[in-house]
C-alpha cells in the first residue's frame, strides 16, 4: 500500500491497472455498457487522486483556503493578470482624439495665435512645444491620429467611432467562435493563442506610418477578436480547477478587467506615444502567454467530459506535484471530480476514438453543438435572459469608457477611477454573500446603475452642460455600481451550463456583450450633438435589465459545476432505443452509436 501511494504521481498502477508502457491497447470494442460501468467504477477507485484522498479524513469539510492550492492560486494571477494587454488593446482608441483643450491649443499654434482657435490676437512666434503637424501639446497622447495628421480634424471623431467598431465587432467574432473551439479542444489552447494573436496584432500596429487609417481597421478587427477569445475562456479554465461555490465568487469578484482598466491609464500615461503604447502591450502580452503555457495545465473537467484519459492522468499528476502532494490540497478538487463517480451513462456512449497514448482506444465524448444548447428547455430562459444582460451592461460600460475623453477632468485619472471604482464594488458580491443572494447583488447593482443614468439624463434635459462635473461624476458611479451585476452574469454563465456546453454558453453571452459593444461607440458618438440621447438609451437599457434580472435569472445557483445536461436532447424512440439499451439489446446499442451525434449527456472517464 505503501509503494501503491508513493506512486501517486508516478506511472506505475495509476491508470486503473494499466501497463507502465502506454503502447500496449486497451480497448473497449465490443463490450456492452454494463462492462464499461464496471471499468469506469475500477478505474476511479484506485486513481492516484482517488488514493490522495484516501490518506486524507474523508469527512473532512473542505474550507475556501484548501480550495486554493498552489497551483490554482498561480493559475488566478497568471489569468487576471493577462487581462492587462486586453484591456490595453480594447481600450486604446480611447487616447486617440486629442482633448478639447489639447485642439484648442494645437489649433491656436497652427494659426500663430497666443490665445485659443479664433482668437484675435497673433503673436510672432508658436509656442515652443509646438514643431508642427505631428506635435502635440505637453500632457496628451502622442496617438496615431497624430502620425496620421487627423488630429482636430472634423472627421477625427467619426474615424475613432470606426476603429473602435472594428475592435467590438471583432471581439463579437471571436467570442462567438472561441466559445465553440473551447468546447471541442480545450480551454487552454484558446487562452494561450488569443494572447500570443494580441501580441502579433500589436506588433503590426507598429507599422502603421506606413499605412493609412482603412488599412488598419482588419488588424484591430483581429486584435478585438483575440480579445474576445480570451475574454470568453479564461475564467471558465479557472473555475473549472475549483470545488466550492465561494471559491469560484472569490475567482469573479477578482476579475482582472476592472484593474486592467486602471493599469490601461497608467500604461498611457508612462507612453504617451502610439510606438511605445503598443510595443509595452506587445511584450506584456507574450510574457502572458509565455507564462500560462508553462503554469496552466488543461481543464481537468474538460478532459474528463471529453474522455481524454491519459492527458487527465498527467494532469492530475502534476496537480499533485504542484501543489506539493498535501491532500488537503487536493481534497476540494476531488468533491468535484468524484461526484459522478458512480453514475452510469443513460445511454450508449458516442463514437470511438483513439487515446493519446498511441494504443488505447477510448469512446469519444459526443459532440455538443449551438442547436444542442437553444433546443434544452430547461437552460433556454436562462441562457436568453443572460444574453440580454450582457448586452445592455456591455452597451452602457464600454459606451461610458468609450465618452471619458469627453468628461471633464484629465481622461488617465478619469479612467484609473472608473476601473478602481469598479474593482471596489466587484468585491461585493463575496463580501456580502453569507447574508444576501446573489440575484439580489445584481438587482442592486443594476437599479444604482439606472438611477444614475436617469439622473444624468434630468440634468441634461434641464441644461446642464456635458462636461460638468456633474455629469462626470454620475457617469463613472453609473459605470462603477455595473460591476457587481458583471460579476454575477459571468458567474451564472459558467456555474448554470453543463461542461460539454459551458464554453458555447459563455460564447453566446460575450458574443452579445460584443455585440453591445460594437454598438456602443456609434451610440457614444452622439453625446457630441445630442448627449441626451446617449443617456436615455442606456436608462431604458438598464431599466429594462432590471426587470428582466428580477423576473427571469435563479435566485440561488447550483452547487457544484454540472457536468451533463439536465435533460435529453433526443426524441421520444431515441430515448426508448437508451432504455432498452440498458438490458444489454446489443442491436439497440448498434444504433444509438450510429445516432451519436445527437446524444447530449456526457460520462464519468471511461478506461
Amino acid at each position: 500500500d505503501d509503494v501503491d501511494l508513493g506512486s501517486a504521481g508516478g506511472t506505475t498502477g495509476d491508470h486503473g491497472g494499466r501497463s507502465s508502457n502506454e503502447g500496449e491497447e486497451d480497448t473497449v470494442e465490443g463490450r456492452d455498457t454494463s462492462t464499461v460501468e464496471k471499468r469506469m467504477a475500477s478505474r476511479d477507485a484506485i486513481h492516484p487522486l482517488k488514493r490522495k484522498r484516501s490518506r486524507s479524513r474523508s469527512d473532512e469539510k473542505v474550507s475556501l483556503w484548501q480550495d486554493f492550492g498552489t497551483y490554482q492560486i498561480c493559475l488566478l494571477f497568471a489569468t487576471q493578470f493577462s487581462y492587462m494587454p486586453i484591456a490595453a488593446s480594447i481600450l486604446c482608441t480611447s487616447f486617440m482624439k486629442m482633448t478639447t483643450e489639447g485642439c484648442s491649443l494645437v489649433l491656436a499654434a497652427r494659426n500663430g495665435t497666443a490665445g485659443p482657435a479664433g482668437a484675435n490676437e497673433t503673436t510672432t512666434a508658436s509656442p515652443t512645444w509646438y514643431r508642427g503637424t505631428g506635435t502635440v501639446p505637453e500632457g496628451e497622447f502622442h496617438s496615431l491620429f497624430t502620425l496620421w495628421g487627423l488630429d482636430c480634424t472634423e472627421g477625427a471623431q467619426t474615424i475613432q467611432t470606426w476603429l473602435s467598431t472594428a475592435i467590438m465587432v471583432g471581439g463579437l467574432v471571436g467570442a462567438l467562435i472561441s466559445g465553440f473551439v473551447a468546447d471541442r479542444f480545450g480551454r487552454k489552447p484558446v487562452v494561450i493563442a488569443s494572447l500570443v494573436v494580441v501580441s502579433l496584432g500589436n506588433g503590426l500596429l507598429l507599422l502603421s506610418s506606413l499605412l493609412s487609417w482603412p488599412l488598419t481597421l482588419p488588424i484591430f478587427v483581429v486584435i478585438g477578436g483575440a480579445c474576445g477569445g480570451y475574454m470568453t475562456t479564461n475564467l471558465v479554465l479557472v473555475v473549472e480547477s475549483l470545488c466550492l461555490p465561494s471559491s469560484r465568487l472569490l475567482v469573479v469578484a477578482l476579475n482582472g478587467w476592472s484593474l486592467s482598466m486602471a493599469g490601461t491609464a497608467l500604461l498611457a500615461f508612462m507612453c504617451p506615444n502610439w510606438f511605445q503604447y503598443h510595443l509595452a502591450v506587445a511584450i506584456i502580452s507574450s510574457i502572458c502567454a509565455l507564462g500560462l503555457y508553462f503554469i496552466a495545465d488543461e481543464s481537468l473537467l474538460w478532459l474528463k467530459s471529453s474522455h481524454k484519459v491519459t492527458r487527465f492522468d498527467r494532469a492530475s499528476e502534476r496537480l499533485i506535484q504542484f501543489n506539493g502532494g498535501e491532500g488537503c490540497k487536493d481534497i476540494a478538487l476531488l468533491c468535484q471530480l468524484e461526484k459522478d463517480e458512480a453514475a452510469a451513462p443513460a445511454r450508449p456512449l458516442a463514437a470511438r476514438e483513439t487515446d493519446e497514448s498511441g494504443g488505447q482506444t477510448v469512446r469519444a465524448a459526443p459532440s455538443m453543438t449551438y442547436i444542442d444548447l437553444f433546443n434544452e428547455g430547461s437552460l433556454r430562459p436562462h441562457l436568453l435572459s443572460l444574453v440580454y444582460c450582457f448586452f445592455s451592461s456591455s452597451v452602457v460600460s464600454f459606451g461610458c469608457y468609450f465618452a471619458i475623453d469627453s468628461l471633464s477632468g484629465n481622461r488617465y485619472a478619469n479612467l484609473a477611477m472608473a476601473g478602481i471604482g469598479k474593482f471596489g464594488l466587484g468585491l461585493l458580491p463575496f463580501a456580502v454573500s453569507s447574508c444576501v443572494s446573489r440575484k439580489q447583488v445584481a438587482l442592486v447593482s443594476v437599479a444604482a446603475a439606472a438611477i444614475a443614468t436617469w439622473v444624468v439624463l434630468a440634468c441634461l434635459l434641464a441644461g446642464l452642460p456635458f462636461q460638468s462635473v456633474a455629469i462626470t461624476v454620475l457617469s463613472l458611479v453609473a459605470t462603477a455600481a455595473l460591476d457587481p451585476t458583471w460579476k454575477i452574469s459571468h458567474l451564472y454563465s459558467t456555474e448554470l451550463f453543463p461542461t460539454s456546453m459551458r464554453n458555447m454558453a459563455r460564447g453566446l453571452c460575450n458574443s452579445a456583450g460584443r455585440i453591445g459593444s460594437s454598438l456602443a461607440p456609434g451610440i457614444t458618438h452622439l453625446r457630441h450633438e445630442t448627449p441626451g440621447v446617449t443617456y436615455g438609451m442606456f436608462a431604458l437599457l438598464l431599466t429594462a435589465q432590471l426587470v428582466i434580472t428580477a423576473v427571469f435569472l435563479p435566485k440561488q445557483l447550483p452547487s457544484e459545476l454540472q457536468d451533463s445536461v439536465p435533460g435529453p436532447l433526443i426524441s421520444a424512440e431515441k430515448k426508448k432505443k437508451a432504455k432498452r439499451s440498458e438490458f444489454d439489446d446489443q442491436e439497440e446499442e448498434v444504433g444509438s452509436r450510429d445516432d451519436s451525434s445527437q446524444l447530449s449527456e456526457t460520462a464519468p472517464l471511461t478506461p
